[in-house]
Order: C-alpha cells, then structure tokens, then sequence
C-alpha cells in the first residue's frame, strides 16, 4: 500500500544499505540516534526506534523462517532495494509503466483507470505491460481498459486475467480504521460462483511460484524458495493474524507483547505493531465487543471493544496529557493519571509506564514522545524534502500569475509527471476545478454503480456550478455540458447550485467547478470520470495526488 515502509513503519531499504547495521543508522532508527536537549525537567528519551533491530529481525524471521539466520543478516539481503532517486508511488508506477519499465502488474481490489490521476495516461500506460492481472468483486475500467470507447482492442498487447474475489461480508478477517482500532469480522454469506477470497488467491499463487522456483538455481529465485509459507492448501485470516503477532520460538507461544521481541532470531512478528493482539490467554482480542467503557472516569474509550495498537493504547503519547507530578490538564476527561497511592497509572495504557517525570529518579526521568530521539514534540518537519516550515504555494495550474503569501509560486520540489501531462493556462481554461464525492456513490463507482438502487437515486456524472458562471456561459440546470482540461474533456450534467460561490482573488473574479469522479465506461450506470481532467502533480514528499485544484473551463454540449 505505502511504497516507502514495511509492516510496522520500518523503513524501505536502499542501494547503499549493505546490512541490517547500516539500514538502521541510516535511517536514524538506531539506539545511538537518541538525542536529549539540555534544561529540561525530563532526563531521558526512550528513543524506541532504537529498537528496531529487534523489529526488522523478527519481521524477517517471519518472513524466512529457518532460513534466516544471524550467519546472513536474517536474509535481509532478499528485501527489495530500493532506488532513492525512482519515484514509486501511484503517479511514478504509471509513468513507468509508460516507459515500458513494469511488465507486469497485480491490482487488487483498485481501478487506476478511474481512480488515479490523469486517467487518460493511466488508461494508455496499461496498454504498454506485457500483463494485467485485476482482482475485483465486478468488473471495473480498469480490467476493460482494452475496450474503452475510441480504441481499437486489437491494438492493445496487453493480456488481462480477470480473478473474482468475495467482497468484505463473504469473508472472514480484520479491518482498522484511522483510529487505529483492529477490529474482526465474520463470514456472512458464501461468495458466488467461482470467487473466493484475496487471501485464498495469494496462497493459491504463492504455492505455484514456490513449486515453479523449487528447482531453480537462479539467486533471484532464493526469496521465493526460501520464504516460509506454511498455511496449507487451506489459508485462515486466524493463522494469520497469528503469524502477524509474532512467536517465541523457544517456546511455540504467541508473542506476548513487542517488549518481548528479540533481535537474535528467536522471535517472529509480521508486525511489531500488532504484537499483543493475538494471545495465548485472550485469543483473538480484534474480536472482543465489550460494551463497558473501563476507563476508571468513563471518558468514552471503550477499551474492551476490539483492540487497538500498540497494546491497545487508544490514545498515543498520552502521557502529554498530563503534568511533571502525572496530573491530567484536563481533570474532567483524563486519559490518564497516576495514582501516587499504589504507584500505578490509571486510565488507558501508558504510553511508556515509567513514573511521572517528578516521581522518578534522576536519570530514568522519560520524556513523553517515546518514538522520537529527542523524546519531545516537533514544530518543524525535519524530512520535508522542500524544507522544515510550511509554506504556501499556488498549485501548478493557477488562474493566479504570483504568489499571494511569497515571492515562489509553485513548489520547486513536487512531483510533475511527464506522461500525457499537458499544462493549462488560464486564459484558455479561466475556471478552478476540483473533484470529490457524492453521498450515494462510493470511490471508483464499482461497488456502487452496480447496485440498481444507488444508480436509480444518481444514475449520471454530474458537476456542480455556481448560478453566475451557468448565466455567464449560458447554461440551465440539467443541461449537458463539457468541462474540458489541457488533458482531456468530459461530459456531465449541470447542477446549478448556490452552493458555489464567485470568488474574489487578487482583484480576479474566479469560478469553481465542483467535479465528481465517480463514473467510467464499466458497470450498470456509465459516464466519464473526472479524473481525466486532474493533472499527474504530487506533493513533494508523498507524491500525493494534485486532484483539488487545476485549470479548467466549460461550455454546454
């Protein structure tokens, strides 16, 4: 999902990283990083990246099993290199895909024909891989790039496997939501037909490339060979979930907790993060639904409900959250606080059980930002690629032609594609457009835009408009009309509506353009994504896509 971390925020690693010593000085996760500025009240920093040895080790272990040991780094060698200077998220997988670098690609339960950015260049890069391989509960516009509307699918190489999968309710496993809750969900129906679950198909296939590169004495093909895949025929959401936990394997038991994990392989976790979620007492504790909330002043965390990393602590750095002496700053609604009585905190758990800093003794006096070397809080982002303090700049399709707030206009550090990426200028596309959503459809539109109720309640792309720029081009609600971008246009029904609003800018009067990206040329209810019109731009440091703001104009179809 994220193409600079492993499993628990452990970093991608480089070229240049020989070993796991060097991976981990590099990347400033080593005990030796730590860091404690002079003239405060707290002496010490956890630095508990400076654990991530333990971390990397047992991930590998998980991975490898006995095959990494300490005599080959624990096979760190068979983890992907990475170069610094490719950019390998969503817009620069598409871009190398157009240069012919990708030959091949998995898509699980995605539709980048609709989803990304630039949709026209994405629908044209997948026509350059040798194969696409889409697994989804419907078919999406991205398994039928090859018979979108103008082109010519005897033109497209591109051989396309179609796997269907069992959506959220016909199988069973975990899912976690923003705050960080881990929370498991049961079958409810069998899937249809031949579908079955993404997890059952990455065992069926990793079974087959296991047995393809038995005999093979490429060492390219040792990763494969060597990784420790011990499900069966048969995999379980539960022997994962275990597996993601971690085992001692001096003892065969799960994981107790990630204090418990070991840098000499003698230990497995698949994630750090989720060790202690999964035990040998409790089970599986995604699966506990208590409806009590524990907390000693009932504040509303609902402790017994799910679980929640790490050590389902419900609110990180809570310990921020109170005084020297361990008194909460909000004493109605504490998140926690120390009984000085029996010598113990209360409320959700520590982040870090150490005694409040004027409890503790000289030299064990812990600061409360555990993950950060310093142990303190940070007002200035120190791996922003573009610099430690925010600036604001104007997007890279402006009707502006200067910068309000500086002398820069545009970020001299984001990402601009060079695929099918055309800039607008404002004196042919004078208005602002931006997309989102609407209630009733859902992302790319798949799992929406086949069920006959939501098409019924919207069956049309649409795009929203104020009433002074309909009047000014002419246009009348539920009129058809073309927005149109330096790269591509679309068609759409007008909503004319108040919600949008003139906007007075450097004495320029500028219109908006609320665009929907809902729609494709799959599914029960067709029409054109707005996505054809954003631009391929991403933020300097996330290659986040630029979708909320760029060029672009309209006129009645």
């Amino acid at each position: 999902m994220l193409a600079h971390i492993l499993p628990g925020y452990l970093n991608i690693p480089v070229e240049s990283d020989a070993d796991i010593e060097a991976y981990l000085k590099r990347t400033g996760k080593h005990p030796d990083a730590t860091i404690i500025p002079q003239g405060l009240a707290g002496d010490s920093s956890s630095n508990w990246w400076g654990n991530a040895r333990k971390y990397i080790v047992s991930l590998l272990k998980a991975w490898y099993g006995n095959a990494a040991t300490g005599d080959n780094d624990f096979c760190f060698n068979y983890l992907p290199k990475v170069d610094p200077k490719i950019n390998y998220t969503h817009i620069g997988m598409i871009e190398a895909m157009n240069h012919g670098k990708i030959k091949g690609l998995w898509v699980w339960g995605q539709n980048p024909a609709v989803g990304g950015p630039n949709s026209n260049g994405a629908r044209a890069a997948l026509g350059k891989l040798d194969w696409l391989m889409v697994a989804d509960i419907w078919m999406n516009e991205t398994a039928e790039f090859w018979k979108r509307p103008g082109v010519n699918p005897s033109e497209i190489k591109t051989e396309v496997f179609i796997l269907p999968v069992a959506c959220s309710y016909e199988k069973e496993g975990s899912i976690s939501n923003s705050g960080r809750w881990a929370q498991w969900r049961y079958k409810a129906v069998e899937p249809p037909g031949e579908a079955m679950p993404d997890l059952e198909i990455m065992n069926l296939v990793m079974l087959k490339l296991k047995e393809l590169y038995a005999a093979d004495s490429r060492p390219q093909a040792k990763p494969i060979i060597d990784l420790n895949w011990n499900y069966g025929e048969h995999i379980t959401a539960d022997a994962v979930a275990r597996e993601v936990n971690g085992y001692d394997l001096t003892t065969g038991k799960l994981v107790a907790s990630f204090a418990a994990l070991k840098d000499d392989g003698t230990t497995t976790s698949g994630n750090w993060l989720y060790c202690n979620q999964y035990s040998e007492e409790e089970g599986n504790k995604c699966a506990r639904r208590g409806t009590v909330d524990s907390h000693p002043r009932q504040i509303g965390l609902y402790s017994n409900w799910s679980w929640c990393w790490p050590l389902n602590r419900r609110i990180i750095y809570n310990r921020a959250s109170v005084d020297l002496d361990g008194m909460p700053w909000d004493n109605d609604h504490p998140v926690i606080l120390y009984n000085t009585a029996v010598k113990k905190w209360e409320g959700d758990v520590p982040d870090g059980g150490w005694p409040p800093i004027n409890q503790a003794e000289k030299g064990a006096k812990y600061l409360p930002f555990i993950m950060k070397p310093e142990g303190l809080s940070r007002l200035w982002g120190y791996d922003l690629v573009e610099g430690p303090v925010p600036e604001v700049y104007e997007p890279w399709e402006s009707p502006l032609d200067r910068n309000l707030m500086s002398g820069t206009k545009n970020n001299p550090c984001a990402f601009i594609g060079a695929f099918m990426n055309e800039q607008g200028e404002p004196d042919q596309y004078p208005c602002v457009g931006t997309t989102y959503r609407c209630t009733e459809h859902w992302q790319t539109g798949i799992m929406t835009r086949n069920l006959p109720w939501l098409v019924e309640l919207v069956p049309d792309m649409y795009v929203e408009m104020s009433e002074e720029l309909a009047a000014e081009r002419g246009i009348e609600r539920g009129d058809k009309v073309i927005v149109s971008t330096a790269r591509g246009d679309i068609k759409a029904v007008a909503v004319v509506t108040r919600r949008f609003q003139p906007l007075i800018v450097d004495g320029k009067t500028i219109h908006q353009i609320g665009v929907l990206w809902h729609w494709g040329y799959s599914g029960m209810a067709k029409g054109d994504s707005g996505n054809i019109l954003t631009p391929h731009v991403g933020d300097a440091n996330t290659t986040i896509p630029e979708y909320k703001t760029f060029l672009c104009n309209v006129r009645r179809a």
